[in-house]
């Protein structure tokens, strides 16, 4: 008897991406369902798309990861594996597309606490938007998405490596640099 939807809800990833591998494709719909948002939302900042080319994009990654599966290695995390094949089919469009190279661009919404007043919620969210504006507008695109999925997505460093094929180190250091140079900028 196939697994309810209920059921498979309350699965982590990697036993999802395990029965998705078996044959279970109510599995990868479930995968699908909970990564799909976060994915669309990495490519929409990561390349500044139009919102039916970043759902292009998502999709793309997506029916990648499906076909990949027997690739994918459960020492890790299913996010960290989907968020590198999502940045490498946005980087292939974006090689593909040599008009939108200049546009590569990151805009961060927060996350207002629920706690908050409205009021503090406009103030907390518009101050975000500023700050990632900011970090647009200075930082290098690489060194914008090592921010972004370390602050933005709240990936560990040693996964920000992973998803942009780099050394921890590099990652350690890009993320310094972005710092640094944000401090800078704000502090002129």
């Amino acid at each position: 008897m196939p697994p309810s939807p209920a059921n498979l809800r309350t699965l982590e990833p990697n036993e999802l991406v395990r029965r998705a591998h078996d044959g279970c494709a109510d599995s990868f719909t479930e995968l699908s369902r909970r990564f799909r948002p976060r994915v669309l939302h990495l490519v929409q900042r990561r390349l500044g798309r139009r919102h039916a080319d970043a759902e292009d994009i998502a999709q793309e990654a997506l029916a990648k990861a499906f076909q990949g599966l027997d690739r994918f290695d459960d020492r890790f995390q299913f996010s960290t594996w989907l968020y590198t094949i999502a940045v490498r089919v946005a980087y292939d469009h974006a090689r593909s597309d040599r008009r939108r190279l200049g546009r590569v661009a990151l805009a961060a919404t927060a996350d207002a606490t629920i706690d908050s007043a409205p009021e503090q919620a406009v103030e907390h969210a518009e101050q975000a938007d500023n700050i990632w504006r900011l970090a647009k507008e200075t930082l290098s695109p690489e060194q914008y998405t090592a921010m972004w999925l370390r602050y933005g997505e709240d990936l560990p460093p040693a996964e920000v490596a992973q998803v942009m094929g780099r050394s921890r180190i590099a990652v350690r250091v890009m993320l310094h640099r972005a710092r640094t140079a944000l401090v800078a900028k704000v502090t002129q």
